[in-house]
């Protein structure tokens, strides 16, 4: 019997990915579907912020929770955008419908003048938080890393975020050039999910 947890997300990406991902062991559904306001993110990082998601989803709807925090790390930026990689662009607490093209112009905008390729190194990080009930005192936690950099313009279509302009050198294709099929090779969050996933699924 598959097992039904919250995605403390709305992102429709995102809870794709988990869906896909986990099939025929768990089905996960939208903290909207259940009527749950999408939780702050107070915390100055990815952990901090993925166990405060997990906890209040998981006291409000009462049912197993995973919710990841997971980002965009510019080395050239200091790590920005980081924890805010969502809201590069805005100081509201909202998404706006084209907050992905704002965030990916801004950040091309503070890298102009960056143009040799060693100092626009990045990485998207992800971490995976799993809570089977809210006063889980042991929550599995898993970490997933992808290295690149800046990509000089937004190449693909495919993916969310900054996927357009996240270069992975090994590959020669930024991550919105590939599949969904081959991103769940390279990505972050498909590391720190098959890492969670050996333990929730034994």
């Amino acid at each position: 019997m598959i097992s039904k947890w919250i995605l403390a997300s709305n992102n429709p990406g995102k809870v794709k990915e988990f869906n896909r991902f986990f099939r025929n062991y768990l089905e996960f559904e939208t903290i909207e579907s259940k009527g749950i306001q999408s939780p702050q993110e107070p915390h100055k990082t990815f952990v901090e912020n993925a166990i405060e998601k997990a906890r209040n989803t998981a006291r409000i709807s009462g049912s197993p929770t995973i919710a990841d925090d997971s980002g965009l790390i510019v080395d050239f930026l200091s790590g920005l955008p980081g924890v805010r990689s969502a809201r590069f662009a805005t100081s509201s607490k909202s998404i706006k419908v084209d907050q992905d093209k704002q965030n990916m112009d801004l950040l091309l905008e503070l890298m102009t003048a960056v143009r040799e390729e060693s100092q626009r190194t990045c990485r998207f990080v992800c971490v995976i938080v799993a809570l089977r009930c809210v006063d889980d005192p042991d929550p599995i936690i898993s970490h997933g890393v992808w290295e690149g950099r800046i990509n000089f313009e937004p190449k693909g279509t495919e993916g969310f975020g900054y996927d357009p302009i996240f270069y992975d050198p090994k590959i020669k294709k930024t991550a919105a050039q590939i599949s969904l099929e081959e991103k769940s090779k390279w990505s972050h969050r498909a590391k720190a999910l098959r890492k969670i996933k050996k333990v929730l699924i034994r």
